[in-house]
């Protein structure tokens, strides 16, 4: 089992996050597998866990130490992916700008749980890009690269406010569609 911390949309970055899912869907047919979850921007990709109850114990306490954060989506980027079944698909996701508090809270996670739980190595720790992802998978990559083309024209810059702490629970360690979902969410203060 696998598990990832995330800092969740507001309302306002949550619709505008729904919108670009629907662009990309309209312009190069990639579905909406981004559905499943809030939208919002990993702290640190999935790594394995434990315990499910070891985890929520550490992300109650982990919660109490951050406040909201202020996002700048600063352009969108395009990637490979093969997270369904193999498919050489895509991923389109909104680039969003390093900040001191972003990578202050991502640090301190990191910390935490190595403090906490131990060695918690995740894909990209080395070379994390903050994100949120907006469509991933549901097509081929051509698909991907035509809805990025007609995306790309039309971003504008923005900034919104991440209230929430979100931790994502997978059941598969593949990640398989279907076996993962938000599990708890906390109202950062």
């Amino acid at each position: 089992m696998k598990a990832t911390i995330v800092l969740i949309a507001d309302t306002d970055a949550e619709n505008y996050g729904r919108k670009l899912m629907l662009q990309a869907h309209r312009f190069g047919n990639t579905g909406f597998e981004m559905a499943r979850l809030p939208q919002h921007v990993s702290l640190k990709q999935p790594f394995a866990i434990p315990s499910l109850e070891k985890m929520e114990l550490f992300f109650d306490e982990f919660s109490k130490k951050l406040h909201p954060v202020d996002v700048e989506f600063v352009g969108l980027d395009l990637f490979p992916s093969n997270v369904l079944n193999g498919l050489e698909s895509g991923c389109i996701s909104v680039h969003v700008k390093d900040t001191p508090q972003l990578v202050e809270a991502q640090k301190q996670l990191n910390e935490d749980l190595y403090r906490q739980i131990g060695p918690c190595p995740a894909e990209h720790d080395d070379d994390y890009i903050f994100h949120m992802t907006v469509a991933i998978g549901g097509a081929g990559f051509e698909s991907y690269q035509k809805a990025y083309g007609e995306m790309k024209q039309r971003f504008t810059h923005n900034t919104f406010r991440f209230d929430k702490l979100g931790l994502f629970y997978y059941d598969d360690d593949n990640i398989a569609p279907g076996t993962y979902f938000c599990y708890k969410v906390c109202k950062l203060d």
